[in-house]
């Protein structure tokens, strides 16, 4: 499935007062005579969630269509001597991109109730059940003023300097996959074993895939399939410390350590009906832009593996969500899958759901070992926020902990995933969670109804 086509800009028209740019979960209504915006959400309902006003050196009169397609509408509007304008930007992902040359300033008025808000830095993150909205200033934020943040009818004012950028995101920006959901099991694979050894060989071996078939169709491969400082060199692995000296998740050109062994474990995954994803981490990865688009191209068409990994981006929104596209672009059907805890934010708590959009997996909470509900929902699981499938990063936590979560899993819409490092976990995901995922799919099969 590609998420990417999952999303258009639907429509754009203008006339004598407003603008209105339409995406598949957003609307966005510019009256041009009073200077406002209006953010509308599209998906599980049309409601507006808050009204955007803007005061700047141009006049909203003089915005026009500067430029639309299926993917984006870019609107410009000049003032004071040529070559000043400000720009706003609406992409098919919702997301409403503000660029000016000057200071302006920012009164964002909500007009729903959220469940969950957050804020960090001046982003903010409003949400309830069935969607929500978010505010980022991405540069500029001079000052900031927080009202009513738990009423109905909140207030959030930006001074911004010239030059800033700002962006909202109305979300979810498109629609859940729930046969994707449940049918999707992944199985990561890594260079530690259950027992908490190193394992030689950082792929599973013929008999070890046709075991983890009974729970899992998705293979991960992570960083250790590539070769790092030491295998480089020609120097071997056999301690930790070597595994750590060898960085292979830190390094510029994708060499697997054994293609032999790559190509027998692609062809065997294959063969039981897994697909296999690979990691590229491109926040570790020293190949930087066009290069590192180069080597997620040549790794996808040289290895024949059906996706890659993202262990981080960037922490970075701008180039994050510039990333993911350029990504999504390559993959296609291909599968998508990004571990960002804190990523681009920095945060535990607020994320980018625009960005988060354009992969089929999200992973968070890794070393987050007592949280609330409210994360669960609201951070890890993206159901009715990006609409990727959200999974719990759950290693290291207790047993105790981990039944807990499983409980709390399914109403939440997080997902978990199998892991060979922890026996007693391990046994937990396979005979706990896996026994009520399948139970779950059967029942929305028969009555499309999502149990809880």
């Amino acid at each position: 499935m590609d998420v990417g086509r999952m999303m258009k800009l639907k429509s754009v028209q203008e006339d004598s007062q407003n603008i209105v740019v339409v995406t598949t979960g957003a609307k966005y209504i510019m009256d041009k005579t009073q200077g406002s915006i209006e953010c509308w959400q599209m998906i599980n309902c049309e409601r507006l969630l808050a009204k955007f006003e803007m005061k700047c050196r141009s006049s909203f009169i003089g915005f026009t269509i500067d430029h639309k397609d299926e993917a984006s509408c870019i609107l410009k509007s000049m003032y004071g001597e040529a070559d000043n304008y400000i720009r706003i930007e609406i992409n098919k992902d919702s997301l409403m991109y503000i660029y000016s040359m000057h200071s302006f300033e920012i009164k964002l008025e909500g007009v729903f109730k959220s469940q969950y808000h957050t804020q960090k830095n001046g982003s903010m993150l409003f949400i309830d059940q069935i969607g929500g909205i978010g505010a980022y200033p991405y540069k500029g934020n001079v000052n900031m003023e927080m009202v009513n943040l738990d009423q109905k009818e909140w207030i959030i004012s930006y001074d911004m300097s010239e030059y800033s950028r700002f962006f909202i995101s109305v979300f979810p920006p498109r629609e859940f996959n729930y046969s994707q959901s449940f049918e999707d099991r992944i199985y990561h694979r890594s260079s530690v074993t259950s027992d908490g050894n190193l394992s030689i060989n950082p792929v599973p071996n013929d008999e070890e895939l046709e075991y983890v078939r009974k729970y899992a169709n998705i293979l991960v491969l992570h960083e250790t399939i590539w070769q790092g400082n030491r295998l480089k060199k020609g120097l071997g692995i056999s301690t930790r410390k070597e595994l750590i000296e060898d960085a292979a998740w830190c390094c510029y050109d994708r060499i697997p350590f054994d293609e032999k062994e790559l190509a027998r474990t692609v062809r065997k995954a294959h063969s039981l009906g897994m697909r296999v994803i690979v990691y590229m981490s491109p926040f570790y990865s020293t190949a930087k832009g066009a290069a590192y688009l180069e080597s997620v191209k040549y790794v996808l068409d040289k290895y024949e593996v059906d996706g890659i990994y993202f262990d981080g981006n960037s922490m970075d929104i701008v180039e994050s969500y510039q990333r993911v596209r350029d990504v999504r672009k390559i993959l296609g059907e291909k599968l998508f899958y990004i571990h960002c805890t804190s990523d681009p934010m920095n945060s535990y708590n607020i994320y980018c759901p625009f960005i988060d959009t354009y992969a089929d997996y999200i992973l968070r909470a890794e070393h987050v070992t007592k949280f609330s509900e409210h994360y669960l929902r609201y951070v890890i699981s993206g159901y009715n926020i990006s609409n990727a499938i959200g999974h719990i990063c759950y290693s290291g936590y207790s047993p105790e902990f981990v039944k807990k979560l499983i409980n709390s899993s399914f109403p939440n819409y997080a997902r978990f995933y199998l892991e060979a490092i922890d026996g007693e976990l391990e046994s937990i995901i396979k005979e706990e969670y896996f026994s009520r995922l399948d139970n779950a799919y059967k029942i929305y099969l028969s009555d499309k109804k999502v149990i809880k």
